[in-house]
């Protein structure tokens, strides 16, 4: 069950009436989401209009750097 404790670094608490519990935050507008489902966390990836990643973790914090690294930019060829 996902907890205050795991709403650290940039990351809230968001009780959701029909989806339980999840973490939320928005980095380079993008939204992230990790909630709880069984016995792993998973997380999504989205922007304004699409899904850009999504995947599950054993860990709320995998699943939380997991997502971070996902909403990154490409980095541009030099």
């Amino acid at each position: 069950m996902l907890s205050e404790a795991d709403a650290t670094g940039g990351w809230t608490l968001y009780a959701h009436p029909s989806q339980g519990t999840m973490l939320t935050r928005t980095m380079y507008r993008r939204q992230l989401t990790v909630w709880e489902d069984g016995n792993l966390f998973q997380f999504v990836v989205d922007n304004a209009t699409t899904t850009l990643k999504w995947g599950r973790r054993g860990t709320v914090a995998a699943a939380k750097a997991a997502a971070e690294k996902a909403a990154r930019p490409a980095s541009t060829p030099e």
